[in-house]
């Protein structure tokens, strides 16, 4: 049986994992639930900059959002690399989507 989760206690559990650090906070959050898995890890998204790690929680129904910046740390060295890190900025909580309707028998495979 799914628990069901209120938006005060997803506002809860986002400002509960922002105060901790990055790794902390996905562990913590992968131990909610037995099924959780990882959609993406260190997606771009939108191109300033941030990187998206996200977490589906199905037990729970619910969707964690990990942001983070990348970030130059010091200057180039001689073959002009530069070391870059990521900070880890807010958690996003929002309810699990709905799955999208499959396709139904032959429209699905209808010739144009």
């Amino acid at each position: 049986m799914p628990v069901l989760t209120g938006s005060v206690e997803m506002q809860d559990l986002a400002k509960q994992l922002a105060k901790m650090r990055i790794w902390r906070a996905k562990w913590y959050a992968y131990s909610l639930d037995k099924h959780s898995h990882y959609d993406m890890f260190r997606v771009s998204v939108g191109g300033g900059g941030e990187y998206h790690t996200r977490l589906s929680l199905p037990t729970r129904k619910l969707r964690i959002t990990f942001v983070e910046h990348k970030e130059q740390v010091g200057n180039p060295n001689t073959h002009g690399l530069v070391k870059m890190r990521f900070r880890f900025i807010e958690a996003r909580v929002d309810p699990l989507p709905a799955p999208a309707p499959e396709p139904s028998g032959t429209e699905y495979f209808r010739a144009i």
